[in-house]
């Protein structure tokens, strides 16, 4: 039993994608809805005991004890089918429970190159909706499912054993049946691809339709999206529709076939009967197990048609669950916080090289810019430099240990970082400007907003520091937003400094205001900062000029400007601009 019980939790662990405890907690589940199928033909044998001792002339029980055992029997069925639940549903919400802050776990330890390749609005519908399936599913479906088999199968040998005619007229019927039901399994598992294909298009287009709905409004595209949108609708409905009377009618047909069992028991039984080979009571009794066979496969094809729905689920939690993760050691202790590029290269797509044999250094305590047109490689090179992407060749060193080798999580503690698209959440100012260092003290949240410059516009709102700034922040302006992102870097107060055209979004008074904000925040720091504008990059110690993810230019200001090269006319086509 031991045995059995290992075998079918690794089954479970392996074909569901489950924790060990789930796999375990679900054969229990399977053996427990097993024990309370064969406490449903309780009735039955105990209704085949009473006529065969009435027939019999002699009843062995008076009345008030064949009360007793129907009272005790449906008391034990009751119990049974309590545990049942108990441990089906219970289980199968806890593991849901734990598939999503698995999954929740490994994305935050998932390279930016996995959500660059698929649409937040298909991963969220994976955690969210997908999950909800699999619970359904799983408390409706798959632990009967497994349960009914062996039901079925000791039904089947104690029937055949008793008696080998009537017994194989009740079960030959159940093979024909799932051939039948089985004839239908391709055309049912490819109908739930296609409505979860267009079900995630469907999702995907709302979501951009919402994201885009001021240049839907601007270029009088609402017509036009609804058209598309409702025809994604309409693709979805048919294939529900199709799927659904498919997987209906291969369900009524095997369970149309199954009721010529119930015939077949009549015809043999009747036959047996009338030549003496069995008697009344045997046939009565077989027919009425026949049913209790019957119904129960009945629900076993339409828990067949719901497994498919949940393999073709599966395929995409096992994704997430499979993609290779960011890992390293957790113990870095560097010795500075010198980054180093050692002949860096990376593409995004193979054979789309990105970055090609970067080499620089940007040492503590100095200001290192990027510059260089657009898709030169700028905000590429920052985001590796905090290991947001593993690169595919080279080294990257923070303090003379490699990135590469040290976790995500623990290195992200040493970096600061302003990008260009700020994002913020529907909470208040001040918590969102207290992201920056967990338990920060209001007074802490409060200096470095000054240093921000954010008092200026927090003045202006209905509850100050308190207010809620909307989704992604959008009752604030974009330079103001910016400034939070700033005020929230200020607030970690790390070693390394990485700014993405951290000012692109001020006028050039509050520029200048935060720029002397800014020198305060990377003072002794090392400081990578990307910049469009020359006169940001203007006060750097060594400015590294990018084109086509080389480097072609690399000095300080004054050198570069000598040079005469890219920087130079990059720099007096601004000023003539």
């Amino acid at each position: 039993m031991e045995i059995g019980g290992v075998v079918m939790k690794n089954f479970f662990k392996q074909k569901y994608n489950m924790t060990d405890e789930g796999a375990a907690r679900l054969s229990r589940a399977v053996i427990w809805h097993f024990v309370s199928l064969v406490g449903s033909i309780f009735p039955a044998v105990l209704g085949f005991m009473f006529i065969s001792q009435f027939l019999e002339g002699s009843p062995e029980l008076q009345l008030w004890q064949y009360i007793a055992i129907i009272v005790t029997m449906y008391v034990a069925m009751f119990a049974l089918a309590r545990n049942d639940y108990m441990h089906l549903y219970a289980a199968v919400y806890d593991e849901a429970k734990a598939h999503r802050v698995k999954a929740a776990n490994r994305l935050k330890k998932l390279p930016l190159s996995y959500f660059g390749r698929r649409d937040i609005a298909d991963l969220s519908a994976t955690i969210m909706s997908d999950l909800t399936a699999y619970e359904e599913i799983f408390s409706h479906a798959v632990p009967q499912l497994y349960a009914t088999i062996l039901f079925m199968i000791l039904i089947s040998i104690m029937l055949i054993c008793y008696n080998p005619i009537l017994g194989l007229a009740v079960v030959w019927v159940i093979p024909v049946a799932y051939f039948v039901f089985s004839l239908s399994r391709r055309r049912q598992k490819k109908a739930y691809e296609e409505g979860f294909s267009i079900k995630r298009e469907i999702i995907d287009s709302l979501q951009e339709g919402i994201d885009t709905v001021h240049e839907l409004k601007s270029y009088g595209l609402e017509d036009e999206f609804l058209e598309e949108f409702g025809n994604k609708l309409d693709r979805e409905q048919k294939i529900k529709i199709s799927s659904e009377l498919f997987a209906g009618a291969a369900i009524n047909i095997a369970a149309f076939l199954l009721k010529f069992g119930i015939v077949s028991v009549a015809v043999v039984g009747a036959h047996m009967y009338f030549s003496g080979q069995t008697s009344l009571l045997m046939l009565v009794t077989y027919m009425m197990l026949s049913v209790s066979v019957y119904n129960p496969i009945i629900g076993t094809f339409n828990n067949l048609s719901m497994l498919l729905f949940l393999d073709s689920m599966m395929v995409r939690l096992r994704e997430i669950s499979e993609t290779p993760v960011q890992e390293g050691s957790e113990n870095f202790s560097p010795k500075n916080y010198d980054i180093s590029f050692e002949d860096v290269r990376f593409s995004y797509e193979d054979g789309v090289q990105v970055i090609d044999g970067v080499t620089f250094e940007a040492k503590q305590g100095e200001v290192t810019a990027l510059v260089g047109p657009s898709g030169s490689g700028k905000t590429t090179l920052a985001k590796l430099a905090a290991r947001f992407w593993d690169i595919d060749g080279g080294r990257i060193l923070l303090g003379g240990e490699n990135i590469g080798e040290i976790d995500p999580e623990e290195l992200l503690k040493s970096y600061s970082i302003v990008f260009q698209d700020v994002t913020l959440f529907n909470a208040s100012v001040m918590d969102n400007i207290r992201l920056g260092k967990k338990g920060a003290t209001d007074e802490e949240v409060l200096r470095v907003s000054k240093m921000a410059r954010c008092d200026e516009f927090v003045s202006r709102l209905k509850d100050g520091y308190n207010t809620l700034v909307g989704e992604n922040g959008e009752r604030l302006s974009g330079g103001e937003r910016q400034r939070i992102s700033i005020a929230r870097a200020m607030l970690k107060d790390a070693p390394v400094i990485l700014l993405d055209e951290a000012t692109a979004s001020l006028d050039v008074e509050n520029e200048s205001l935060v720029q002397e904000a800014l020198s305060e925040l990377v003072a002794g720091k090392t400081v990578i900062i990307i910049a469009h504008r020359m006169r940001t990059v203007a006060g750097a110690d060594k400015i590294v000029v990018l084109k086509d993810g080389r480097i072609v230019e690399m000095g300080s200001p004054d050198e570069l400007m000598a040079k005469g090269g890219l920087f130079r006319s990059m720099y007096e086509m601004q000023q003539a601009g």
